[in-house]
């Protein structure tokens, strides 16, 4: 030991998974979701994203996108407006740039004729919109794949009924989404202070031989089992008795990532579940909808947080789902709940030590991925951190006699 801290504890600057450790602002080559469709009108919009100044506007019914710098001297396009229709004019000299291209179409001060036209451009990102959202392609490249591949197919599914809350938070991207994925927060962090678990019996530790499996585009980590009260040596029994539970709930048997009955190709498996680039999903069988939220970085330290709650129905449903969310699950999951993930997420050191134990193989499972992203594939080295394999399931005190 040295000043209390295990020799043995590694640097996250010096983990085997360099691919994933360098996209420190996001994997570039994948449709990102920005905001809705309904927010993005003839006036510009700006958003920071993937460590880029952006700027949205609607013209004749279609979203553009470029870079929010005037090529001239640096000004943000976005104080510019549109002199005339395809066009999007800087406020500073009157450069004036086509919509589609971004090729320089005319310098108003320097007359008709300027002979810079046509040879300066201004930096234009690929737009598509669906499921109510508008989709970014940040690639250095076209996009090499169409916006549906990105997109979960239960946004896409016919009947989709989509609500949802978008904001900034602290925290580099990739501590949002480990914290997210993580198999041991929540059975900790949530248990105290949370609205949306103050009458759940939650599971206090779950187990899984073996590390997070494929199932089509997504990750996932189904348990092999779960204990919901111990006894830990020298302690005592944990979790403590909570007057208005009955009884502590037995063991109940777990399902394989893959639902017994048939699902869509590439859909969501049950439980909790992450996918490239940044996006994870949980609670698939809740009345309540599919959750989905979204990590996309604006810079080294800051992201944007999209949660979604997805069901399908009809005009019936469709009320239903939004008085729900509404009056329930968007303040007490997406506000409270999710507040206290966010609240660990901004505490994370950027640069700190990092001993991680078993449950933890959810979270280098997710590195591991990362390091196949698109566009930056590369070998999976060998995991010189994997959790040791669980040891022999505990008694669980609904097994007690």
């Amino acid at each position: 030991m040295q000043n209390g801290t295990s020799v043995h504890m590694r640097q996250r600057d010096l983990s085997p998974w360099p691919n994933y450790d360098a996209a420190v602002l996001g994997y570039r080559n994948y449709w990102q979701p920005v905001t809705w469709s309904r927010k993005i009108g003839k006036k510009p919009v700006k958003f920071n994203l993937l460590g880029e100044p952006i700027m949205f506007h609607r013209d004749n019914g279609k979203v553009y996108a470029f870079l929010d710098l005037c090529p001239h001297r640096g000004v943000p396009l976005s104080i510019g407006r549109q002199e005339f229709p395809g066009t999007w004019t800087c406020r500073y000299h009157g450069w004036t740039f086509d919509n589609e291209t971004g090729v320089l179409r005319a310098a108003f001060t320097d007359g008709p004729d300027s002979p810079i036209c046509g040879k300066v451009s201004m930096r234009t990102y690929p737009v598509e919109e669906r499921a109510g959202l508008v989709w970014i392609w940040m690639g250095s490249e076209a996009p090499s794949v169409p916006v549906e591949e990105d997109i979960p197919v239960e946004f896409l599914s016919e009947g989709a009924i989509i609500v949802g809350r978008m904001t900034e938070r602290k925290g580099n991207w990739r501590y949002a989404a480990e914290n997210g994925f993580d198999e041991g927060h929540a059975k900790y962090l949530h248990r105290y202070g949370a609205l949306q678990t103050l009458f759940r019996a939650l599971p206090a530790w779950s187990m899984r031989r073996g590390g997070p499996i494929m199932d089509g585009p997504w990750l996932a980590r189904p348990p092999d089992y779960e204990g919901y009260q111990g006894d830990f040596p020298g302690l005592g029994v944990w979790p403590h008795k909570i007057p208005w539970y009955k009884k502590v709930p037995k063991r109940r048997p777990q399902t394989s990532a893959s639902a017994a009955v048939a699902k869509r190709p590439n859909a969501v498996p049950r439980g909790t579940s992450i996918r490239l680039p940044n996006l994870l999903c949980s609670n698939p069988g809740s009345r309540s909808g599919i959750h989905f939220e979204w990590y996309v970085p604006t810079d080294a330290h800051n992201h944007r947080y999209l949660q979604f709650l997805v069901v399908h129905g009809g005009m019936g449903e469709n009320i239903a789902h939004h008085l729900r969310y509404w009056l329930r699950e968007r303040w007490m999951f997406h506000v409270q709940f999710n507040n206290q993930d966010a609240w660990m997420v901004e505490l994370m050191p950027e640069s700190g030590p990092e001993r991680l134990y078993r449950p933890d193989a959810s979270i280098t499972g997710w590195r591991k991925l990362g390091q196949r992203a698109r566009g930056q594939e590369a070998p999976v080295p060998a995991d010189d951190e994997a959790p040791a394999a669980p040891e022999p399931e505990p008694v669980l005190a609904g097994d007690r006699v």
